[in-house]
């Protein structure tokens, strides 16, 4: 898993353990590791991550607080819970965890979380969204979006083997599909994190390009470049100067 994982528990000595375990799936700068809730409300808010793994009980907010709270800001967030305590378990269910651990955790046990993981991440890949094209709604799976442009006054989205005129603004693209990996790297585009391959500075040195699969090539705005150099980041993709 290449995605930055949130850890939340107010035990380091515990957490020390949980990311022992977790480094057999992910890389240790990838884990960020926090002492309560209001710190991961916090980071939530400007670091994106694969999946935050919760401790329930907590001091002041609670895993299940910090649940709640991400069902209701960050709904693509998975988590996951993971406490001392199986007693707890039952309660858990009253939300939607990917998975629900006792600790300590064992490398076999977390494996079948990321299993886990990569099932949903498969699923929602498949999604489709509706957006309005001339009369009629098109379903759109981001996972096949090529790049989204605005031409003059139209708006296209490219798919891998078709591309549509949308009567739908780009800001309001954007706030659609930003949950799905697709980044606002200039005024006119819209483009796939993972799909790019390399960012380069222009001919002119003025601005910058994202080579995307396909050989499409993009412009980036001088200043979207540092946003677009972290969210690159964040996946585990280094972008040099």
């Amino acid at each position: 898993m290449e995605q930055k994982i949130l850890l939340v528990d107010d035990r380091p000595e515990a957490a020390e353990a949980s990311i022992i375990s977790l480094e057999n799936f992910v890389k240790k700068e990838n884990i960020v590791y926090v002492d309560h809730a209001a710190k991961a409300m916090e980071i939530l808010e400007h670091t994106d991550f694969g999946v935050v793994f919760l401790d329930i009980d907590m001091p002041e907010t609670s895993g299940f607080g910090l649940a709640a709270y991400l069902e209701e800001n960050f709904q693509n967030v998975p988590y996951v819970f993971l406490t001392g305590y199986a007693d707890f378990a039952l309660e858990s269910y009253e939300y939607n965890p990917v998975d629900f651990l006792t600790k300590p955790v064992t490398k076999e046990r977390l494996k079948k979380t990321f299993e886990k993981l990569d099932k949903k991440s498969e699923s929602r890949d498949k999604e489709q969204i509706m957006i309005k094209s001339g009369q009629d709604y098109i379903a759109v799976c981001p996972e096949e979006i090529q790049y989204i442009s605005k031409e003059k006054r139209k708006i296209f989205i490219h798919l891998n083997d078709k591309e549509y005129q949308v009567h739908t603004t780009l800001d309001e693209l954007e706030k659609i599909f930003e949950d799905y990996g697709l980044f606002r790297c200039h005024q006119s585009f819209l483009i796939p994190l993972k799909k790019i391959v390399q960012v380069n500075p222009s001919r002119f040195g003025q601005t910058y390009e994202a080579v995307l699969k396909n050989q499409i090539v993009v412009p980036v705005s001088r200043n979207k470049y540092s946003l677009l150099k972290e969210k690159l980041k964040q996946i585990g993709v280094l972008v040099l100067k």
